[in-house]
């Protein structure tokens, strides 16, 4: 784990940051909900400078060099969770019948599920893309890490939503794999910089090739 702190509110933001490996840490967690996103608080914790990351008061360049690597991680995240309900719109249309054939037999359907694959493609290729691109040390890493987050985990809220209208009401009963999907989908677009901020790197990111 890797943690940033404040060092002083004097100075600037990016020059306040510092970054530590936090594994030798003893953090007091808080007691939170039972979900993935929690947190931990730190009370009176001594970090040596062993356990600096990069230069004293630089953290913040960390920061982004880690966000560069963490946005495509959770943008395969949100390709797992649309290609998981992409899945079961397909199975659920093939064997339902509804108006006398199977769902998938209406064209309102099958081009729907249509639409579904290839925004799950698409956000794979571009998650694969950057995920290739940070590896062989490429320029412009940092936006084409904000594509594939942006891309991917806006994908993934339209590939559930829309699988859940395919399946109707039964999607929404506790205990489903859609109503599991359709609550945990949201939440990627929001961490590791919400779908505006990648938005605003991208756009920031094309006039620095100018």
């Amino acid at each position: 784990m890797t943690a940033f702190a404040l060092t002083g509110p004097q100075r600037a933001f990016a020059e306040q940051v510092r970054s530590m490996a936090a594994e030798k840490l003893r953090p007091i967690a808080e007691a939170g909900p039972p979900h993935p996103i929690g947190s931990l608080a730190f009370d009176g914790v001594r970090v040596d400078r062993a356990e600096l990351l990069g230069e004293p008061d630089r953290g913040f360049r960390v920061a982004m060099r880690t966000l560069d690597l963490f946005r495509p991680s959770v943008g395969a995240f949100a390709v797992g969770m649309a290609q998981s309900a992409l899945d079961a719109a397909v199975r659920h249309a093939g064997t339902r019948t509804a108006f006398g054939g199977p769902l998938k037999d209406q064209q309102a359907v099958s081009h729907l599920l249509a639409e579904m694959a290839t925004r799950t493609e698409a956000a794979r290729l571009l998650v694969y893309a950057a995920a290739a691109a940070y590896d062989a040390g490429e320029e412009g890493i940092t936006s084409r890490s904000a594509m594939a987050k942006l891309f991917a985990t806006e994908a993934a809220q339209f590939v559930v939503d829309a699988a859940v209208q395919i399946h109707g009401a039964r999607a929404l009963r506790q205990g489903h794999l859609l109503e599991h999907l359709y609550r945990e989908v949201r939440a990627p677009r929001i961490y590791e910089g919400a779908s505006e901020v990648q938005r605003s790197i991208i756009a920031r990111e094309l006039y620095r090739a100018v």
